[in-house]
């Protein structure tokens, strides 16, 4: 039984997509998870660290992830019969996951779902992290990375490197009452914008609802969760143009998105993580055949000028203004979305399923 610890309600799409691999193909898993708002669905396959705790305090939230590693190592000792791998996503997860490892003689995955540089922050805390990820990169038997390019961001050796970008596994679901309710809002405007994700600064997002909110001709469709809730929510109350969704599962987040014209997917520079961000969505533009708009100088806008699948801009309002007011952008938007449909018919499709079976699965059984 392969052990899976998130260090969070197990929300994203890349989590789901492992597990929903292991459901169709009759892989026998567990999940350790942490219910960290306390709204998480119960799950017989997982089991959760119950204690709250806000996102983004970083240094104030040591005490809470030090007792989530604690209930990790425990609850893997308290399984230890069943365990037959460990699959840890990120620092918080792969440190108790290294020990039981070793402990336990189980091989140890370490998925960087988010690497953690020292450039984010400043003091011995931050460099600390560093060098933890680093020797947790070079201890683990393997290494999933979600990029290439993302090797350049750890200073380490570890020589069993797998790459699996965060492709959606499976075929497009759409909840059809959201595809409904756009199709009918979508005729009052000249262009439909969709975002889904986080609610964080240095993604633009300030940006584009300046620019929707001075426009009647665009919609915009905006689901997702964080730091600027309250701002989104004021821009919604005050234009009809702007529709909140909040939080929304992930049919129907995949419904506003692909009942758009556009997908935002902007990555401020002053972020110094964003160089290298690997978001979903640009797989998502692919599956869905819906164009992204992008910012440049990022590793998103290199992939999106490759296959030319979206829109490439700078980080200022007046960027996202130009593009908007393109007399061509329509026509263009059209010639784009056929190369998100061949892009990925024609390298993403089987990218999923191929590196799990020949690859993850292989793996794990060897030695088992």
């Amino acid at each position: 039984m392969i052990f899976f610890i998130r260090d969070n309600e197990c929300f994203e799409p890349r989590v789901q997509n492992y597990l929903n691999y292991f459901d169709r193909n009759d892989v026998k898993y567990h999940v350790i998870a942490w219910n960290r708002n306390g709204k998480a669905k119960l799950d017989k396959n997982i089991t959760f660290f119950q204690k709250s705790a806000e996102y983004g305090k970083r240094i104030k939230n040591i005490p809470n992830k030090l007792a989530w590693m604690f209930f990790v190592v425990k609850t893997i000792w308290k399984n230890r019969k069943e365990c037959t791998a460990i699959h840890a996503c990120d620092i918080d997860a792969v440190l108790p996951a290294l020990v039981m490892g070793k402990l336990l003689h189980k091989k140890v995955i370490f998925d960087i779902f988010d690497w953690i540089s020292s450039l984010t922050g400043k003091g011995a805390v931050y460099t600390l992290v560093e060098f933890l990820q680093n020797f947790a990169y070079n201890h683990s038997d393997a290494v999933i990375l979600c990029e290439e390019e993302r090797k350049a961001q750890a200073k380490a050796t570890n020589q069993n490197i797998w790459v699996l970008p965060n492709i959606p596994n499976g075929k497009m679901l759409l909840d059809p009452k959201t595809t409904e309710m756009i199709s009918e809002q979508r005729k009052s405007y000249r262009l439909t914008i969709s975002y889904v994700g986080v609610f964080d600064h240095d993604r633009g997002l300030e940006n584009l609802l300046r620019c929707v909110s001075e426009r009647s001709d665009i919609l915009l469709n905006i689901a997702g969760f964080g730091v600027l809730d309250k701002e989104i929510q004021a821009y919604a109350d005050a234009n009809s143009n702007i529709c909140y969704w909040g939080r929304v599962e992930y049919a129907v987040g995949q419904a506003i998105q692909k009942n758009s014209d556009l997908i935002a997917a902007m990555y401020h520079l002053t972020s110094p993580l964003h160089k290298y961000a690997a978001p979903n969505k640009y797989y998502e533009s692919l599956l869905l055949a819906v164009p992204m708009v992008t910012t440049n100088n990022t590793l998103v806008g290199s992939k999106v000028t490759r296959y030319d699948t979206g829109f490439v801009i700078g980080e200022d309002k007046k960027d996202l203004f130009l593009l908007l007011d393109d007399v061509n952008l329509k026509e263009d938007i059209i010639a784009k979305a056929e190369k998100c449909r061949t892009t990925w018919d024609n390298v993403y499709a089987r990218y999923y399923d191929l590196f799990m079976k020949d690859c993850y699965l292989e793996f794990i059984e060897e030695g088992i």
